[in-house]
């Protein structure tokens, strides 16, 4: 028989992630980090006192009523599992919001097709090489010229905790590339609760580029990236990304995830990231299951005509 059940230690939850291909977006600090801006719960399906699968939960807003999301998730070895996770979370969480939506890693059977995403679904996932010249080797030729151009040129690139001053460059980034970027105290608590770090691109002691990756499991994600266009004659953002790369296997990494390519909407960072070699993953589509039926029609049904129109 399987129950349910909240509240597993971090040692046992992030244990069955690692062990079942998790992402850092189901893992315990990852929960801990959202709980500054939302309501999350993690709920576990357990049998004969072992863990068989899990999902954490997490509360979002829409123009329509609050949804209850899980992103990358549920983890489970087997589809059953999974999807009864997904089918029970709704009612064992909070009823009262409109529906629950999935973006999981592996297939769900259950529910709606969604019709927006909040994660990337498409991204890059590379092995990490053992020297740093096979590393090279697996970059395209021209990230391999960039990276050594850089050097070149006397960029050199330092792990930091100067935040101030990667939010301001990427403050200036999204001006330019007209997109919305988070305020300054979600990069801190996000370098508070996670394990995660800041490493920046110096040029005569200035500030060109910066990148803040996470560290979960075997793997290394490059979450969030800006750089200084004044200064892209120098190339400081392929450097970056080979010396986290270079390093992560003194931290356990095996894997590095680009997180995020979209040849559509993003062509010119797409390029850039495939630049860098990797396998390409597509994700399963998401998945949504009513909980208050009327509202969530009109929900659905909005998103749909949007993106249709």
């Amino acid at each position: 028989m399987v129950d349910f059940e909240f509240n597993q230690s971090k040692e046992e939850w992030d244990g069955f992630l690692e062990q079942h291909g998790g992402t850092f977006l189901q893992s315990y600090d990852w929960g801990e980090f959202r709980k500054e801006y939302q309501r999350v719960w993690r709920i576990a399906a357990r049998a004969e006192g072992q863990i068989k699968g899990v999902c954490q939960v997490m509360e979002e807003k829409s123009p329509f009523g609050h949804y209850l999301y899980i992103p990358h998730g549920p983890i489970a070895p087997d589809d059953k599992t999974r999807n009864e996770l997904f089918r029970k979370a709704g009612s064992l969480v909070d009823s009262s919001c409109i529906a629950i939506k999935a973006e999981p890693i592996e297939p769900l059977s259950l529910g709606w097709k969604s019709r927006h995403r909040i994660q990337p679904q498409q991204t890059l996932i590379s092995e990490i090489k053992a020297t740093e010249e096979d590393i090279l080797k697996e970059f395209d030729g021209k990230a391999r010229y960039n990276v050594r151009l850089a050097q070149r040129r006397g960029v050199t690139v330092e792990e930091s905790d100067d935040l101030k001053t990667f939010y301001d460059l990427m403050r200036q980034t999204a001006a330019s590339q007209n997109f919305n970027t988070y305020p300054y105290e979600y990069f801190q608590n996000l370098l508070h609760y996670l394990n995660a770090s800041l490493f920046l691109a110096y040029y005569q002691q200035q500030v060109v580029a910066g990148t803040i990756v996470v560290y979960f499991g075997h793997k290394v994600t490059f979450l969030h990236s800006a750089s200084n266009h004044k200064f892209g004659h120098l190339k400081a953002p392929y450097l970056i990304r080979f010396t986290v790369v270079a390093g992560a296997r003194s931290k356990g990494g095996q894997y590095y995830d680009n997180w995020g390519i979209s040849q559509q909407r993003f062509p010119g960072v797409t390029s850039f990231k495939k630049g860098f070699g990797g396998q390409e993953f597509t994700y399963p589509p998401g998945r949504e299951i009513s909980l208050k039926r009327f509202r969530f029609l009109i929900y659905y049904f909005s998103y749909w005509f949007l993106k249709k129109y």
